[in-house]
């Protein structure tokens, strides 16, 4: 029963002295833990930046600590005033923060996002398995820090009885101090984008520094125009070293190294590759080795490009436009001596090209016009008079980039054979599923176009290998992703705004000399796997593919393989017939890959996803 009078309130007046230590050294033990976070999310480069991550570590585990003190045993030490229950109380409540926040600690390590919902309940689920022998720590560590937490409490009990002089304000100010100015810091540097602080913003659980930039426009303490500038001028990712490759190549060059002529049709769907909508393209597939199973590594242009030159994920475009560091593929064709040629309909300006991808190259090899049909036409014609003028002592590598499909583009004055198709197309308002089939013909119509324009490229290697029979050329021909028409009943149309296998599904067509046998291979294949192909089998590089890509050889067949398509915030992990899509704040859902639609009673492998993760800050450097 509770007591009341003065014996009751001497009781808890004690009791909550007691608790007031017993957070203290509980916001010590977090700090501890914790600090394991400091080693994974790395070290800024500045001082200041140093200085806030060390200050917001001590003030956001002491603020955690309080809050779920007062949440918790602060208001049980009112109803159960007696020492032996709170005591039992306060071991089990730490015990418990402590394992959550190492948990933490270890999922953050593994997915650089914290627990939520969705993750939690895959843990439990593995826990459950026969895969539970990853969770034996916890037999260790939950009775140990239990232990520990009650010969604490009594500890602290006896100790605080003794103490005539409070410790209490020294010990808490600093900490005080430490939550406050970190806040303040955050506001300041969000005000004018001060990056070594605000991209620390995720590095703890629960973690939500304060930003206050309308009220400090509105006070007319901070320019608005100041403020749109410094956004625009500072990256918008922290820079991290590329570790790319993992360790130096070895390349044992061949005697005569192929040409390789690379061309992407950019937004051609695979399921376009037919006899009656691109017979030329299809008639070349017959001839030599065509990729029926094949994905894109993104569903946007920029995305895909990276990931098809480099073989990395797209999460490290902004890692190889910061640090301008090429793609190896582009690196050992430059050591290799070859000569480049490379045309873009739409533009080689885009940063992909200018800063990542072509970076190395001098911008006297690039050949570019404005887009659409007429580009691609005018592409075409420069790269014919560009092969006219090679000779057979360099080999050479092209890139031709077509972007009539992508832009639903005509020739003036051309319909195509598939009717009815829209005249006009406005990409301004919304398509309805009423002007589907309209819509879905002018495209098609674009992408007959372009396989005339294919079938053009396509006969110019062949006639140039009659002049120079000795040296071989590998044509490619395939696309970056492909269009959406709301093949779901979802509502989704053109490509960026989903991973479904319209928008990811491209075609993969190679004249490789020496596999003269025509070939169609069913097994899953991805654009990350075309790089490390090249480097392997055409330029003899001889280190292991892992050592610098993320996909294998395009001839190696695995059925049980998984791929990926992602992204700089999100990601879409296909295998078999399931879809695990998931993003950067650790949202996650299960989709079937024939229809994109959820999978009601299955979720998310955790194993798939540890597997992934390792991929993708494989490459990441310290």
């Amino acid at each position: 029963m509770l007591k009341t009078g003065n014996l009751y309130r001497d009781n808890v007046s004690h009791l909550i002295g007691w608790g007031h230590w017993l957070v203290f050294f509980n916001v010590l033990l977090a700090m501890l833990v914790s600090s394991r976070f400091l080693l994974i999310a790395g070290w800024p480069d500045t001082l200041l930046g140093s200085f806030y991550l060390l200050i917001s570590w001590a003030g956001h585990f002491a603020f955690l600590t309080f809050f779920t003190y007062l949440l918790t045993l602060f208001p049980l030490t009112f109803l159960f005033p007696n020492l032996r229950t709170l005591q039992w109380l306060a071991a089990a409540i730490g015990t418990a923060a402590l394992t959550l926040l190492l948990v933490d600690s270890q999922v953050f390590s593994l997915f650089k996002f914290h627990l939520n919902p969705t993750v939690w309940r895959l843990l439990l689920e593995q826990a459950q398995t026969e895969q539970a022998s990853g969770w034996g720590w916890l037999f260790v560590w939950v009775p140990v820090v239990f232990l520990f937490e009650l010969w604490l409490a009594g500890w602290l009990w006896r100790w605080s009885q003794r103490r005539r002089r409070s410790l209490t304000w020294p010990l808490a100010v600093p900490l005080l101090a430490c939550f406050f100015l970190t806040h303040s810091l955050h506001i300041w540097a969000d005000a004018y984008v001060y990056t070594p602080i605000t991209e620390q913003k995720a590095n703890f659980p629960l973690s939500y520094p304060m930003t206050a930039k309308s009220f400090l426009i509105k006070q007319g303490w901070l320019d608005e125009d100041q403020y749109k500038q410094l956004s625009q001028q500072v990256p918008e990712h922290a820079k991290r070293k590329l570790n790319y490759p993992l360790r130096p190549l070895s390349v044992t060059a061949p005697e005569l190294a192929p040409n390789i002529l690379l061309v992407v049709a950019d937004g051609l769907r695979g399921d376009q590759l037919d006899a009656i909508t691109m017979p030329n393209l299809h008639r070349f597939s017959e001839r030599h080795l065509r990729f029926n199973n094949h994905l894109s590594a993104g569903n946007n242009t920029q995305a895909s490009l990276f990931s098809l030159f480099y073989s990395l994920p797209s999460r490290y475009l902004r890692d190889a436009e910061q640090e301008g560091v090429a793609p190896l593929l582009i690196s050992e064709l430059q050591r290799q001596d070859y000569r480049f040629g490379l045309f873009a309909s739409g533009g080689l300006e885009e940063t992909v090209y200018q800063k990542a991808i072509f970076s190395s190259l001098r911008h006297s090899a690039f050949s570019h016009a404005t887009g659409g049909a007429k580009g691609d036409s005018h592409m075409v014609s420069e790269f014919n008079s560009w092969l006219a003028q090679q000779d057979e002592q360099r080999p050479w590598f092209s890139f031709i980039y077509l972007d009539a499909i992508n832009d639903f583009d005509l020739p003036e004055g051309a319909t195509g054979p598939f009717q009815p198709s829209l005249s006009k197309i406005n990409p301004a308002q919304p398509y309805q599923n009423s002007e589907r089939e309209a819509l879905f013909n002018r495209y098609r119509n674009s992408v007959f176009y372009t396989d005339r324009l294919l079938g053009q490229l396509l006969s110019l290697p062949q006639y140039r290998n009659e002049q120079d029979p000795e040296r071989d050329t590998i044509i490619i021909v395939t696309s970056s992703h492909g269009m959406e028409f709301n093949d779901y009943d979802n509502n989704t149309w053109g490509s960026g705004n989903a991973y479904s296998l319209a928008q990811l599904q491209v075609p993969l067509v190679i004249a490789w000399p020496g596999r003269d046998q025509p070939m169609s291979f069913d097994y899953p294949t991805s654009q990350l796997d075309l790089a490390p192909s090249l480097m392997r089998q055409a330029l003899g590089v001889q280190s292991p593919t892992r050592s610098y890509s993320t996909g294998q050889s395009l001839f190696k067949a695995s059925a049980d393989r998984w791929r990926l398509a992602s992204d700089e915030d999100e990601y879409a992990i296909y295998q078999h017939n399931d879809i695990t899509l998931f993003n950067r704040r650790g949202d996650m859902q299960l989709l079937r890959a024939k229809d994109y639609q959820l999978e009601s009673n299955d979720s998310p492998e955790l194993s798939l996803l540890l597997q992934v993760m390792s991929d993708l800050n494989r490459f990441q450097g310290k």
